[in-house]
């Protein structure tokens, strides 16, 4: 039976943690119990559109004979983990700034742990569920029985996400411990992000080298920090496997003993001291600035907030570099060779791109709400709205280039794309930036939020997290559509005709945007 406390404070952080499917749910009248059953049941929907997507994916691959496959796919999707673990509990714990209103309640400091990072468990399992069905896969297809493979990968997924979640916890206490972290918060946790992105880069890498053969190559090296895994799946019932389940529940008893005796105690101590220093923040002031540039610097300078960017880059980058690569790599494409009478289909890959990239957890998706407060008092200044909104604008959009021409230079590197294919992909990247920019940035102006507290409240509004985590599955599968119409035109229509209305089409889609936009929002900006 659980604790009631236990109970009553995940309610309230999950709460707290989705705020605008809260108020919309409270809206249709639900409340107490039925307002909680309607949070969960988004994260398990989300849940479940990964295990579908990547099941049937998977479905394809024999993992019992292919070590190597599995260990790389695990590894992945650890990496995935890894992130938005890291990141939530940042977010949840160190950003909530919730500390003090639990200090005058007899609440233990292990439940308030407990409770918060139950939040946090409930975030990130829907990222990292295609592990179960990987699981659930080996172990069918090494003949163990489909009942006990369920029982079986449910028993070594549980494990695993104790595993994920206690080392998330003890790498960000660990270093929020450290005199480094409490003087230079924003660049250590800034270096989580780069140790994360080089993770998946050096994981997409290892992925990209599989080609149609080495899927079924038993022999292909794997990545021996996930072999175990495997071993209990294909055969649980094995001396070597006994070896291998106890070296799991040992690791997660040293991690739970390591949490416990390092983290726990002083677990109210380290966030006030955190939340203090945070206090102290020295600032340069720069001379002979327009206010042009002022403002460009203002707008970059909301943009260094750690956490925003491990957020905006695990979903900007890491996410669609996953599914991209996952769908699209397992067969081993090189487009080197391709006929440049397809490079036009370039344009639509760069658009499709760009829509993973453009997201409502991007920059030019957040840029209003992270004024807060200062943008309605900015609003009450001479200061032209037109102009200080056309430099959020801009500074938004110009984020979302990069990361767009950073992605698809991943893409255009890896696929070994000619040159003509590669300026036509960044060129519909830059068309799909535009377009996808310009409705995120007043999506943001509609749902404008002071009051945020926790960055991630921002990035559920509208849709909720069932719809965040919904998103880039259509753009692959509308997406996947719009590329096969694509192919369809050039193929059958003669001459350049095909080509024409395809670059026709984008420039009538990038014309439209801009003019309903100007009518509907720049226009009326005084």
């Amino acid at each position: 039976m659980i604790n009631p406390q236990l109970k009553s404070l995940i309610e309230v952080n999950l709460l707290f943690a989705n705020p605008q499917v809260t108020d919309k749910a409270r809206k249709k009248g639900k409340s107490g119990k039925k307002l909680t059953q309607s949070i969960l049941l988004q994260y398990l929907m989300s849940g479940l559109i990964f295990c579908v997507v990547y099941g049937v994916m998977m479905f394809t691959v024999d993992f019992s004979k292919s070590i190597g496959l599995f260990t790389i796919y695990m590894a992945l999707f650890s990496i995935l983990g890894i992130s938005q673990a890291v990141t939530t509990i940042l977010n949840i714990f160190f950003e909530s700034h919730d500390l003090p209103a639990y200090l005058p309640l007899p609440f233990k400091q292990s439940t308030i742990f407990l409770a918060k990072i139950s939040v946090v468990v409930l975030t990130v399992v829907p990222f990292v569920l295609p592990i179960l069905v990987l699981f659930v896969l080996t172990g069918i297809q090494s003949h163990t029985g489909i009942i006990l493979s369920i029982i079986l990968g449910l028993v070594l997924f549980c494990l695993f996400l104790i595993l994920l979640f206690g080392l998330a916890s003890i790498i960000v206490f660990g270093l929020a411990k450290t005199p480094l972290y409490r003087k230079h918060k924003k660049l250590v946790t800034t270096g989580l992000l780069f140790v994360t992105m080089i993770g998946v880069v050096i994981g997409v890498l290892l992925l990209n080298q599989n080609n149609s053969t080495a899927m079924a190559d038993s022999s292909r090296t794997p990545i021996g920090l996930f072999v175990p895994w495997h071993r209990l799946m294909a055969d649980f019932v094995n001396l070597a496997s006994m070896g291998y389940f106890l070296a799991i529940i040992g690791s997660i008893l040293l991690i739970i003993l390591v949490i416990r005796q390092w983290i726990l105690p002083k677990f109210y101590e380290q966030l006030i001291n955190i939340s203090a220093d945070e206090g102290q923040i020295k600032r340069k002031i720069k001379q002979h600035q327009n206010i042009g540039g002022l403002l460009v610097s203002y707008n970059v300078q909301l943009l260094k907030d750690p956490n925003l960017l491990l957020q905006v880059f695990s979903s900007s980058l890491l996410i669609p570099i996953i599914m991209l690569f996952s769908f699209g790599l397992n067969g081993g494409i090189n487009l080197h060779e391709l006929d440049s009478h397809f490079a036009t289909l370039s344009l639509v890959v760069g658009v499709i791109v760009s829509f993973l990239v453009t997201n409502p957890v991007s920059i030019v998706s957040l840029i209003i709400s992270l004024d807060k407060e200062n943008f309605t008092y900015t609003l009450a200044t001479p200061l032209d709205k037109k102009y200080y909104l056309k430099i959020k604008f801009y500074v938004g959009l110009g984020v979302q280039l990069l990361l767009t021409t950073l992605l698809s230079v991943i893409v255009i590197v890896l696929l070994k794309t000619p040159w003509l294919f590669g300026l036509a992909f960044l060129i519909g990247g830059f068309i799909g930036n535009y377009i996808f920019g310009s409705f995120y940035f007043w999506r943001d102006y509609r749902l404008f939020n002071s009051h945020w507290t926790n960055i991630t409240q921002l990035f559920s509004r509208g849709s909720g997290t069932f719809g965040l985590i919904l998103l880039p599955f259509l753009g692959i599968i509308v997406g996947g559509l719009l590329l096969f119409g694509s192919w369809f035109i050039v193929t059958v229509l003669p001459g350049i005709l095909g080509h024409a209305i395809i670059i026709g089409s984008l420039l009538i889609a990038l014309c439209s945007v801009h003019i309903y936009y100007y009518q509907k929002y720049w226009k009326k900006q005084v």
